[in-house]
């Protein structure tokens, strides 16, 4: 089954005129032919079973012929904020978590990253859009440009703090020193109305995933942190701690950077989400 995203207003009147990237995918992938059906989602919670009528590479016309309620969206919303690993690793992360059901990823630069600098969010954005629709999913991921490690600890405090400003547009990677890192609330796993924070750290094996799943309480969702090759440095999972992370672990066995996503993830949701 084809499925694009339009907005809804393209689908409203009953007859949509496809343009730009979607047309050339329809056109010249997918190799769509008049008379054929493809499937379009607007964002909003619906589908759309529309007919096309004609096809060029710059215009694809299709009329709405059925629309339904919808959604293949996660009961659980799921933020994996990943160390961005060397090479194409991240666009495999990408597309995996995509097609998991995460809601938001946040590349992080860690202090052991090997990735200093990228600009390659736009091709991570398009792949996210790519795996969305190929899996069903009603919303495409928010895919956040890569932010220093420190920063992204101080907008985790904001975040359960509402009376801890977030950090400026100058702190983080292009700054000349870290942010420094505020007071968290007490308790360690869950602000007051915060998701619940895990960072996976290979020195404890006995509080594994599972185990930390069972204080899950339903509400504020649930953020991943992933350390790139050589994982996290003792500091900075002490950080994270103090920020309100649960140190937990993925088993024994040492997973690849690019395979704990995809384990952590599909943990969750067989647990409290929507597989198995």
């Amino acid at each position: 089954m084809i499925r694009i995203f339009l907005p809804p207003e393209e689908l409203a009147s009953g007859k949509s005129i496809i343009t730009g990237e979607n047309a050339r995918r329809l056109a010249l992938v997918l190799r769509v032919q008049p008379g054929e059906t493809v499937t379009a989602l607007d964002g909003r919670g619906f589908r759309y079973e529309c007919r096309v009528v004609s096809v060029h590479k710059k215009e694809v016309v299709a009329e709405v012929v059925g629309k339904e309620s919808y959604s293949a969206e996660s009961s659980v919303p799921i933020t994996l904020a990943q160390g961005i690993p060397k090479g194409e690793k991240m666009d495999a992360i990408v597309q995996k978590s995509t097609e998991l059901g995460v809601s938001k990823i946040i590349p992080l630069i860690t202090g052991r990253s090997l990735v200093r600098h990228t600009h390659r969010a736009a091709r991570w954005r398009r792949i996210a859009l790519s795996a969305s629709q190929q899996s069903g999913r009603q919303k495409i991921p928010e895919v956040e440009s890569p932010r220093d490690f420190s920063e992204f600890l101080v907008s985790q405090i904001a975040y359960d703090r509402p009376d801890l400003h977030p950090f400026s547009p100058g702190d983080g990677i292009n700054s000349g020193s870290p942010p420094s890192i505020p007071s968290p609330p007490a308790g360690e796993g869950r602000g007051e109305k915060g998701p619940l924070k895990i960072i996976f750290s290979e020195g404890h094996g006995e509080r594994n995933l599972k185990k930390v799943l069972r204080s899950f309480g339903g509400t504020g969702g649930i953020t991943l942190l992933i350390g790139p090759e050589g994982g996290f440095s003792g500091e900075e999972v002490t950080e994270a701690v103090k920020t309100g992370f649960i140190r937990a672990s993925l088993g024994p066995r040492i997973l690849r950077t690019e395979t704990a996503p995809v384990a952590a993830i599909s943990i969750i949701q067989y647990e409290l989400g929507d597989m198995g």
